[in-house]
């Protein structure tokens, strides 16, 4: 009869590739499984203000009908966008 080998339970590091402000085109990092997970960092929610409708009625009529959306925040020079998305 063959006996089965025990099991080793000892932690194995991980590797895991992370980008960071230090490292921005990303780098290898052993994680310490054992060591307890650092709390998350407080981030303040964006609050959007949507655009005002009068009623319900003028709502249907934008979902009938469509309507156009531009969105002004967070956009980037119109070079780098080229740039990052040649066709």
């Amino acid at each position: 009869m063959e006996r089965k080998k025990p099991v080793d339970k000892t932690p194995v590091p991980r590797r895991v590739w992370r980008m960071s402000p230090d490292a921005p085109a990303g780098t290898v990092v052993d994680v310490d499984l054992s060591a307890p997970a650092p709390a998350p960092a407080e981030v303040t929610p964006r609050v959007l203000k949507p655009a005002p409708v009068p009623d319900w009625r003028g709502s249907s009529w934008d979902l009938l009908n469509g309507l156009d959306v531009r969105d002004h925040s967070d956009t980037i020079p119109d070079e780098l966008f080229e740039r990052l998305f040649k066709r």
